[in-house]
This record gives structure tokens, C-alpha cells and sequence, in this order.
């Protein structure tokens, strides 16, 4: 059900910034626009360019919103650069809820007083965000936590907006017919899955522990432990942490941490989460990302926030090596007949063009110096390429291009020559050799030697069987087609049988004597036959 009151205030806002006529050609786009200029809030909207309204708009429409607008900020595939550059500066910072009201929630989420549970709680929260804020507490042995709470009332309102957001998806896809190449309501139901996985605090809590355990004796990255025993889906306990923020450089440098080292190590981090564990932080933005400034001479990253975490499944995962492999072979015609075979398509694809294209952009890029090379927009060039071809990759490709451009804009923030591509290739060419080399041949083949031993003794009746099926295969299709061919000859004469039929029981209405009685009998006959079984 579409929430009315909700949805007009939306319509009011988009009409006050104008962002209907950011909609692309289309027979209703003039119609919708003057409908536009007819509400009094557009004559009063602010002048700004086409990217700071569709940000205004989101930023005023409030939190879920905001959240969809850096999910669109990495859709480059979707939207033209210079929105989703703009869209990237949107900051997921609101007024924080009553002291008073956080407490309360806390305590009913315990089941008994704060002053039982904690030796310390800060009413003054640290931090407020569109989905929770932070207070800092203490466990009685001394142990510093931070305790994170959902806002009050959330839930409700974010169904509002995904109904909002899901029926002016319905309505694009309907008015305009390229629509289905951008798939705006694929895009709401994406976002759906992602804002409602953030509302499970459990859920943020046991992505936390998985990453922890992966990196748990790891020099490259510290997770802080969860108090799974405080834990609910409304509200999360962990320990706090003492980091610099990865965006402060200068105290990075004062801290003694080499920038280079830094910037290298986050690089082999997110190759360390893709392709050895296959299970990455999917929101590493420089608020979610700290520096241990315990560790200068062997720098460490400090993550929080996992609620969003990507995974990619089995074959996923090797159809990205075989994509990485094309790439570094410089075969572009099987790096094309890769991502056509994934079934990514949605229309026909030109493949002489769509290689054309995917050489234009990969060759020239060859003879550039490797420090030089953005990975991140080069990711993003592919993707706006695939998209005019009508190809779009499934969500969870889709996150992860949004963390390799959060690793490069972060690394490149830290130490601006860095190579992304040097660093990572020894990694992919490790992984690629434990998947695809000698040694993971030999060890599949050891897995399945016990399967096929058990199965070997059924081996000739199996083949003896598939042989037969084989000989009398032509038989059956012949046969499923005269079935076929004699169901739409009835199915005709049934037609043709009832329409006559009907012409002549019409004949006695408009005439008489022995022509409208003979005319009856045929057509009773005609109508008897066609519906004869």
C-alpha cells in the first residue's frame, strides 16, 4: 500500500528542486514537467546544477533517501559521471534522539537497568546516524565498549520510503521504455535487500565476527571483538577502538606510518577479502576505516560498520578470475565472450562491436605507466560500456565495484602513486594458480575419486541407457510434434468452426423461410464439430 502523505510530501520535494525534468526524453517528460511548473514549490526551488539538485532533493527527502543516494553514487554504469560525483559528497550525519530515549531503548533491549550491565554510560552520544547512534560505556572489569542503537520508529519509515521509491520505479519503467535497460526497479529491490540487511544489528554483528576470524592473527587488519551476549537486532556492544581516521593524513604521518606501506596493505586487504575469502566489507568509506597507531613500522587497518558486507558465489568468483585473466592476456575477445556467457544481457548483444569498444578502451591504456593507471574509473569505464551494449552485472558485482573505487580513493588519498594493479596482480596470479593450476586439478580430482569409484561398477548400464535414449530421441520429437501439429488443427478448425457457426445461426435472424431453416441446421452441424473433441 502507498503511503499518500508521505508520498505527496516526496512529490513536493522533487517538484521544489525540479528533478522531474532531470527525467530522460520521453513523450510524458513534457507533460510531468509542466505538471512540475504548476506546483507553487517549483517557482520558489533554488538554481543549481543538474547533480546538486538531485542531491538537495535527496538530502531534504531525509536519511533512507540520502543512503540510496550514495548507493546510486556508485551506479556509474547507471547515471552520467558528473551526478555521481556529486551524488558522493552526500554525508549520512542527522541530529541525534534523546538522551532519555536512547537509555530507554537500551534498557528494554538488556531487559533490566543500564547500571546492572555497564560500570559506565555516556549519555552524550558519539556519533548519529541515519540508522543508529553510538555511546561509549564500560564493562564492569574495566573493558572500553561502544554501544550502538537503532533509532526509534525506523523501521516504519523505511518501508514508507521502499514503497515510495518502489512504486516511482514501477511508474518510470511503465512511461518510458529504455527504462527496462536501466532497471529502476531492479535498482529499489537491490537497495531493499542492503537497507534492510543495515536495520539487523545481529546481522552487522555476525558479518563482524566472520571478518574477524578471517583476519584474526593477520597484521593487515583489526576488527574489534562483539559482545554477542549484549547483542540484539536493534542494538550492538563492541569494543572501542583507538585509530587515527584513514582520512587524517597529517597525523598518519606524524604517527611514523610510511603512506606507500599504508596504501599497499589496504590494497592487499581487499584482494585478500575477495579472492582468498570471499567475503569483503562492502561499505569501507574513511568513516568506517581507522589506522592502529600502535603498529608504525607495520601499519594496520582498524574497520567497523560490516553491515554491509558482499560475497560472491563459487561460480561468481571464477567467472571474475577468468575476467581478470582475459584482461591481463590481453585477450579481449574472450574477455567479451566471458561476460556474454555469464548471462548478464538484457537484449541483444553486438559482440564485434562490443570488442571494438573494450579494445578502445583497455589497448591505449597498456603503454601507460602503471602508477598512472586508475583501476577504480577504469572498473567504471567497463561497466558504462557494458551498460550501452545492454549488459548489467548482478548486484553483488556491483558492491564490489563500489569497494574497489572506496580501496583506490582511499589509497591514492594516503599515498597518491599508488599502484593498485602491481599490487594486486601477484595476488590475483596466486589465486589464479591455486584454482586453476596443476596442483587444485590434481586436488579436484582427488575430491571426486571417491564419487566416481562408487559410481564406475553403474557405468555401462548408465552409457548403455544414455545410448538408447539417444536412438529413440527422434521418435519422441516426432511425436511431441505431430501431438503439437494436431492440437492447433483443433484448436483452428475450433476457430473457424465456431465463427462460421455463429454467421449462420446470425442468418435466420435476419431472414426467412426454407434458406434461414437449412441455414440453422448447418450452423448447429458446423457449431457441433468444432467443439467435438
Amino acid at each position: 500500500m502507498i503511503p499518500v502523505r508521505r508520498s505527496l510530501y516526496v512529490l513536493h520535494v522533487l517538484c521544489y528542486y525540479r528533478v522531474l525534468s532531470l527525467l530522460p526524453p520521453h513523450p510524458a517528460r513534457t507533460l510531468l514537467v509542466v505538471l512540475q511548473w504548476l506546483m507553487p514549490s517549483s517557482w520558489f526551488g533554488p538554481r543549481l546544477d543538474e547533480g546538486e539538485r538531485l542531491r538537495a532533493a535527496l538530502e531534504a527527502l531525509g536519511p533512507i533517501f540520502i543512503k540510496f543516494g550514495q548507493l546510486l553514487a556508485t551506479r556509474r554504469d547507471l547515471l552520467p559521471p558528473e551526478w555521481t560525483l556529486t551524488l558522493a559528497r552526500l554525508q549520512d550525519q542527522v541530529a541525534p534522539f534523546p538522551a532519555d530515549a536512547a537509555r530507554a531503548r537500551i534498557e528494554a533491549e538488556l531487559g533490566q537497568p543500564i547500571e546492572q550491565v555497564f560500570a559506565r554510560f555516556d549519555a552524550e552520544p558519539m556519533a548519529s546516524a541515519s540508522i543508529a547512534q553510538v555511546h561509549s560505556a564500560a564493562l564492569p572489569d574495566g573493558t572500553e565498549v561502544v554501544i550502538k542503537i537503532r533509532r526509534p520508529g525506523l523501521e516504519r519509515t523505511v518501508r514508507q520510503d521502499l514503497a515510495v521509491m518502489a512504486f516511482g520505479a514501477r511508474w518510470l519503467e511503465r512511461l518510458w521504455d529504455d527504462a527496462r535497460y536501466l532497471r529502476p526497479q531492479r535498482v529499489v529491490e537491490d537497495y531493499r535487500h542492503i537497507i534492510l540487511a543495515e536495520l539487523d544489528l545481529s546481522s552487522e554483528a555476525h558479518n563482524s565476527e566472520t571478518m574477524r576470524r578471517h583476519f584474526l592473527f593477520s597484521p593487515l587488519l583489526f576488527i574489534p571483538p562483539i559482545h554477542m551476549q549484549y547483542t540484539t537486532p536493534r542494538m550492538l556492544v563492541m569494543d572501542r577502538i583507538n585509530g587515527i581516521p584513514v582520512n587524517d593524513i597529517e597525523r598518519i604521518r606524524a604517527a611514523g606510518i610510511d603512506p606507500r606501506a599504508l596504501a599497499e596493505r589496504g590494497v592487499e586487504i581487499f584482494f585478500a577479502q575477495v579472492f582468498r575469502h570471499n567475503f569483503f566489507h562492502a561499505d569501507m568509506h574513511p568513516g568506517n576505516i581507522f589506522v592502529n597507531p600502535e603498529h608504525p613500522h607495520s601499519p594496520q587497518y582498524m574497520a567497523v560498520d560490516c553491515a554491509i558486507a558482499g560475497r560472491l558465489g563459487r561460480d561468481d568468483l571464477h567467472l571474475l578470475g577468468r575476467m581478470v585473466l582475459a584482461v591481463m592476456r590481453k585477450d579481449y575477445a574472450g574477455l567479451v565472450d566471458v561476460i556474454v556467457r555469464a548471462g548478464w544481457s538484457t537484449g541483444p548483444v553486438d559482440r564485434h562491436h562490443f570488442e571494438m569498444a573494450v579494445r578502445g578502451i583497455l589497448e591505449p591504456l597498456v603503454s601507460q605507466p602503471l602508477d598512472q593507471l586508475e583501476f577504480g574509473p577504469l572498473v567504471m569505464r567497463l561497466f558504462d560500456t557494458a551498460r550501452s551494449f545492454h549488459i548489467e552485472a548482478p548486484v553483488q558485482y556491483i558492491l564490489l565495484m563500489k569497494t574497489i573505487v572506496h580501496i583506490e580513493g582511499l589509497g591514492r588519498s594516503i599515498y597518491p602513486a599508488l599502484d593498485i594493479w602491481s599490487t594486486g596482480r601477484p595476488l590475483l596470479e596466486a589465486w589464479l594458480m591455486e584454482e586453476y593450476g596443476p596442483a587444485a586439478t590434481l586436488r579436484k580430482l582427488q575430491d571426486r575419486a571417491p564419487e566416481w569409484a562408487a559410481r564406475l561398477p553403474d557405468m555401462p548400464d548408465l552409457l548403455r541407457d544414455a545410448l538408447e535414449n539417444l536412438r529413440t530421441l527422434p521418435a519422441q520429437q516426432r511425436e511431441q510434434e505431430a501431438r503439437l501439429a494436431t492440437a492447433q488443427l483443433r484448436h483452428r478448425r475450433k476457430v473457424v468452426g465456431g465463427v462460421a457457426a455463429v454467421a449462420l445461426l446470425a442468418v435466420p435472424l435476419a431472414t426467412s423461410g426454407a434458406a434461414s431453416v437449412i441455414a440453422a441446421i448447418a450452423g448447429g452441424l458446423l457449431l457441433a464439430w468444432a467443439l467435438r473433441r
